[in-house]
């Protein structure tokens, strides 16, 4: 390469290493990710993952209000919509409640709650991982929406209408 390639050791001296290890392993890199993404969180009450979106396992999470009348059909709808362009998790095997604290605990940016409403108006609930808020969105604007957010374009409380 024409380049000198000897270091100074602490007594002045110049070397040559003879043994060099370009790769310290992906290991050391996830640890130090989970490490800095990790939230302990006694005021939730359990402890989550702060992952940017872009490196979170999913990108949203679609969750039905309840397992009836209608609403986990329209959220398998839903599901199927979004996981043309992202990775998104479906659930509908617990409380609502208990459905995002889980996708808290993994690190998934943002949930999707299909209701009542949804079936009236056609929007879902939005809930932003990181402050809890919650905004109503049309389901045809919701790929826009998180896309936006994944990239940073937009904040969370200006892609919908909050909720109280």
């Amino acid at each position: 390469s024409g380049k000198d390639l000897r270091v100074l050791t602490e007594d002045k001296r110049k070397i040559i290493p003879h043994v060099f290890e370009c790769s310290f392993g992906v290991d050391r890199t996830i640890a130090g990710i989970l490490l800095h993404c990790f939230v302990e969180d006694k005021k939730r009450g359990w402890n989550w993952f702060k992952f940017p979106p872009r490196i979170a396992p999913y990108t949203a999470a679609v969750f039905p209000l309840v397992n009836k009348d209608g609403l986990p059909e329209k959220a398998r709808q839903v599901y199927n919509l979004l996981k043309k362009d992202f990775d998104v998790f479906y659930d509908s095997k617990a409380s609502i409640g208990r459905l995002y604290a889980r996708s808290d605990e993994i690190g998934i940016p943002v949930c999707i709650t299909i209701d009542y409403q949804t079936l009236e108006d056609n929007t879902v609930t939005l809930r932003d991982r990181d402050t809890r808020k919650q905004v109503r969105i049309k389901i045809q604007d919701l790929s826009r929406a998180i896309n936006k957010l994944i990239k940073g374009e937009a904040k969370f409380t200006d892609i919908g209408m909050p909720i109280k």
